[in-house]
């Protein structure tokens, strides 16, 4: 069937494309990110090689076992497909469990969590994450004051942390051997070493991680210079914004946005712990064609910035990154890191086109000869990056 390829009798999804097909450096390194339409609609075409590649894929980052509001008869389906592709393409997953304001939700999401565990086997399971992006949780407005100090000052995020990592380790000796995390965004940047305010105590939290757990824990940031506040319009220029893309994409280089970035989270790894070799993984990183919804910077009036030429330069760039972050190899780039996503989905309703497939229908990648043309004016700055 198109789209398709046997793999141990078994058939797992391949885009099809007509580009050529690009090299993948440290792929062992690098996994994909498990989004909400094809966990929900179409688990049956998660993707057993990288698009618009023939590397296989070898890990998956899962944000939760099963979303609380999707329909729960389709779940053991789902849980099917992906444990089988999992399994038969020796792939490793990087599983996430929810924190958010309502306990009962999320306890029943973590008795989800533990039954996937189990399905998957600790040989499949790369780590457990506890929450994404909590220090962002006040600013949403199902938030209230009340959920926000007991997330932080009265030690719910805390409890439920040591909780989950205690039934995780007693499911066996070889789950109590697995890395444990919880995923922040760039936003934890904004202080020495991180931001510890009574809307989000980063530092208090990941010192005591970091103390009970020691080298075990690992730390997890989400990098999305597509949606970084720093990146802007060109001086002069209403709708052009080449040297954001060029800063945003590029990751050959020490001043890149990404690397900057990651050099600035092991310098404060660092000031926390003291180690130069903790564990780090960049939990999610990007880029969407057509236009998110969720853009809000003022590239969203650069065309060029959401173009399908801009996404297909900033894959390229990702998959021949070898994760060096500095010219002289001084400071340790990501241990992992995760590309967002397989397919278009939505964002708390917002509609974004992150995915290098666009529908579960579709057998094509988004990457097509056709569509993928530059539309610059000859400036040489805007040739592909290699790196």
């Amino acid at each position: 069937e198109d789209a398709f390829n046997l793999v141990d009798g078994e058939c797992f999804f391949n885009c099809e494309t007509d580009k050529p097909l690009i090299t993948v450096s440290n792929s062992a390194k690098k996994g994909m990110c498990l989004d909400d339409t094809t966990f929900q609609f179409c688990s049956d075409k998660i993707p057993h090689i990288w698009p618009n590649t023939k590397e296989p894929l070898t890990s998956l980052r899962l944000f939760s076992s099963w979303q609380t509001f999707w329909p729960d008869d389709n779940r053991e389906e789902a849980w099917s497909h992906l444990v089988s592709n999992v399994k038969s393409n020796g792939m490793t997953v990087l599983v996430g469990t929810q924190i958010t304001c309502n306990e009962t939700a999320d306890d029943q999401d973590w008795k989800q969590v533990l039954e996937l565990l189990q399905k998957l086997g600790p040989d499949h399971i790369m780590g457990v994450a506890i929450g994404n992006e909590l220090e962002l949780l006040w600013q949403k407005s199902y938030a209230s004051k009340e959920c926000i100090d007991n997330m932080w000052d009265g030690g719910y995020f805390w409890e439920k942390t040591v909780s989950r990592i205690g039934d995780l380790d007693n499911l066996g000796s070889d789950y109590s051997k697995l890395p444990v995390t919880s995923v922040f965004g760039g936003a934890i940047l904004g202080a020495e070493p991180f931001i510890n305010t009574h809307q989000a105590r980063v530092t208090t939290y990941l010192k005591n991680a970091t103390n009970l757990y020691g080298s075990r824990w690992a730390f997890s940031l989400n990098v999305y210079p597509y949606l970084d506040p720093n990146v802007h319009l060109d001086p002069h220029s209403a709708h052009k914004c080449d040297e954001s893309i060029k800063q945003a994409t590029c990751l050959n280089k020490p001043d890149c946005l990404t690397t900057t970035i990651l050099r600035v989270m092991r310098g404060k790894m660092k000031a926390l712990t003291g180690n130069t070799d903790d564990i780090f993984w960049v939990g999610e990183t990007g880029w969407s064609s057509p236009m998110a919804s969720t853009l809000n910077t003022p590239v969203r009036n650069c065309p060029d910035f959401s173009s399908i030429q801009t996404f297909e330069m900033n894959y390229e760039t990702f998959l021949e990154w070898d994760l060096t972050v500095g010219k002289d190899g001084s400071i340790k780039g990501p241990d992992h890191i995760f590309y967002f996503t397989m397919r278009d989905s939505s964002n708390f309703g917002f509609e974004e086109h992150f995915g290098l497939v666009g529908k579960c229908e579709d057998t094509k990648c988004k990457l097509q000869n056709g569509n993928s043309t530059s539309t610059n004016d000859g400036d040489d700055d805007w040739d592909r990056i290699v790196v």
